[in-house]
């Protein structure tokens, strides 16, 4: 999700997905308010856009470029504005995936090279959570970067 001051855009690489999210707009009574763009992150160009909050979450391409992701992403702050990228952080939680989704989780820390110069950092830590996976429930971190863009 995206925000400007004037209005929401969400932005997804599934229809699937925008179409769920576009029936939670329309039940929170903001529909008119948003704007939905099908746009694959990895592959992302802000062009003339920026906003005042850009954010992913869980996206963990398997090729392991969330460091260009976040650079993308980076690209559609405006001065002044946040970018948040969250997702896994590798653990023993996560064994029963193949080893390319292992290998695409990161550490926040991991991301910071994609971060332009004029960045600060807010956070940059794994946060700790509870899933649940079957009928038991497992401890994972989920590493968090936050960041602004200078004004």
């Amino acid at each position: 999700m995206v925000r400007t001051r004037e209005f929401d855009t969400g932005a997804d690489f599934s229809a699937n997905g925008l179409a769920r999210a576009a029936r939670h707009a329309e039940q929170a009574g903001v529909a008119d308010q948003t704007d939905w763009w099908q746009v694959d992150a990895r592959t992302f160009a802000a062009g003339e856009r920026s906003y005042d909050l850009v954010t992913t979450h869980f996206l963990h391409p398997p090729d392991g470029g969330m460091v260009e992701v976040t650079r993308r992403l980076a690209e559609a702050v405006a001065p002044g504005g946040h970018l948040l990228v969250v997702g896994h952080a590798p653990s023993e939680a996560f064994t029963h995936l193949t080893a390319s989704h292992r290998a695409a989780m990161f550490v926040a820390a991991e991301l910071l090279p994609g971060l332009p110069d004029d960045f600060e950092a807010l956070v940059v830590e794994q946060r700790p959570r509870t899933a649940a996976r079957n009928e038991t429930t497992v401890d994972v971190h989920d590493s968090t970067l936050f960041a602004r863009r200078r004004a």
